[in-house]
């Protein structure tokens, strides 16, 4: 057997390669929009045609790339029979195999995270007759289980018979293969281990360390950050209910750049967060192109269907942004700023700025009672670790909808880990009307190094 993990570590996104030498196939899982050619480049190198695709569910955080991947290499994409797809496609059911050579891949219906969910388990017949590993999609990732919050209790209720009836009977010597690691929106607690054993989880994922179905609910359910606004948009494309386009950008002068705006296009500008300060478009949103879940976080605060304008440093930083985006579904990208700022300036178009504030002028500004609100935009699992004292927590996903409980007559520090998603923020807020921002660089990071006080 040939087996290959790969992994999108812009996303947290895993996708399998599984083929067998003898017979010349291989079988694609949760192919992403953005790396057909890798797989199909890879395929290749190992003297692999690419004979079956299939998704494991129904994916809500990217596009997925099966249809590409079908039209390239004539190859039918499997889906379980409950999702619906309004493209071509071969329904699965629950024990079904696929069989390549020497390989077989048996369906494990595995609902909750989505009720088409499915887990694939492996076998090298070659090896052994009994299976080397369990591919499990969203329903279970090393150190967490998939977000139930699409289908509610119902969903929880179901991943944990999932969990418990399906996956956990395993031997404990399987291998655990997901979806998702580290930096995906689909969990909340990830490891940054790509790979796991049902043995190791059985003992140290904390989500299974609960007595019963009823603590199983109530601790998934507990906490789950806000559904992002662009799942529905990107489940519809993949359902293939809204067509895939891929964007055609142009470069924009200054001037066209700005009745484009006045037209209702929104700016995104993926530089970073201190030259993003020293000066900007009006309205622009700030995410800059080096930021974990990039896409995503475009995403959550550019409305679907919105026209997008991209301001860059420079060709590649954009190239990379068009296949952040494109992953997400965002493909109304309509240009990009040709010269920068420069013409921007040059045509005295108006500019704002966000001032940069270091740890140290923080900690003074509190040590001597400045009225400053210090807004905490971290995830809740971050503020519990340690927050400046008297801050207000408020995630980054929450902010806009939270934005009245912030004052808007006193200076605002905005703190994250680092000094993106403080950016990020601002730059939202900023849009929405409120003023009077300073993003802290260094972050939450810069603040306890320097032994700095801390709230727990």
């Amino acid at each position: 057997m040939i087996f290959h993990q790969l992994v999108n570590e812009e996303s947290g996104c895993l996708s399998y390669l599984i083929g067998c030498g003898q017979v010349g196939e291989a079988v694609i899982v949760d192919p992403g929009r953005d790396r057909v050619d890798e797989y199909i480049a890879r395929a290749r190198k190992k003297g692999l045609s690419i004979s079956h695709i299939v998704e494991t569910h129904l994916h809500a955080d990217h596009v997925s790339g099966n249809r590409e991947l079908a039209s390239r290499t004539h190859a039918p994409i499997l889906l379980h029979h409950s999702v619906q797809a309004a493209f071509d496609h071969t329904a699965l059911r629950d024990g079904d195999e696929i069989r390549i050579g020497n390989v077989l891949l048996k369906v494990l219906h595995t609902p909750g995270h989505t009720p088409d969910s499915i887990s694939l388990l492996v076998t090298d017949l070659v090896r052994s007759p009994e299976p080397w590993f369990v591919l499990t999609g969203d329903t279970l990732f090393v150190g967490d289980v998939g977000r139930p919050d699409l289908g509610g209790e119902r969903a929880a209720a179901d991943l944990y018979e999932s969990v418990s009836r399906v996956l956990l009977p395993l031997d404990d010597s399987v291998e655990v293969y997901p979806a998702h690691g580290a930096g995906s929106l689909c969990g909340r607690a990830m490891s940054s281990k790509s790979g796991s054993t049902i043995g190791f989880e059985r003992r140290f994922n904390p989500a299974l360390q609960v007595k019963s179905k009823a603590q199983f609910i109530e601790a998934i359910m507990a906490g789950l950050p806000p559904k992002p606004p662009s799942f529905e948009t990107i489940v519809a494309k993949n359902r293939g209910l809204i067509p895939v386009r891929e964007a055609k950008p142009r470069p924009f002068a200054a001037a066209e750049a700005h009745a484009e705006i006045q037209r209702g296009a929104s700016v995104v500008d993926v530089r970073d967060p201190a030259t993003y300060g020293q000066g900007h478009i009006p309205g622009a949103l700030n995410v800059w192109i080096e930021s974990p879940q990039f896409g995503d976080r475009v995403g959550w605060f550019v409305p679907p269907g919105t026209p997008v304008l991209l301001v860059a440093q420079g060709p590649s930083d954009l190239e990379r942004a068009l296949t952040g985006l494109a992953r997400v579904g965002v493909d109304d990208v309509l240009g990009f700023l040709q010269w920068g700022l420069i013409d921007w300036k040059s045509a005295g178009l108006p500019l704002e700025t966000v001032a940069q504030i270091t740890v140290h002028d923080l900690a003074g500004w509190l040590e001597e009672g400045r009225e400053v609100t210090v807004l905490d935009v971290r995830e809740p699992f971050e503020w519990g670790e340690g927050h400046i004292p008297g801050a207000l927590h408020m995630p980054m996903r929450e902010a806009s909808e939270r934005r009245s409980q912030i004052p808007a007559d006193r200076p605002k520090a905005v703190v994250c880990s680092g000094g993106l998603r403080s950016s990020t923020v601002i730059s939202a807020l900023k849009k929405a009307g409120l003023q009077n921002w300073y993003n802290v660089s260094g972050g939450m990071t810069a603040w306890q190094k320097s032994g700095y006080p801390l709230e727990r």
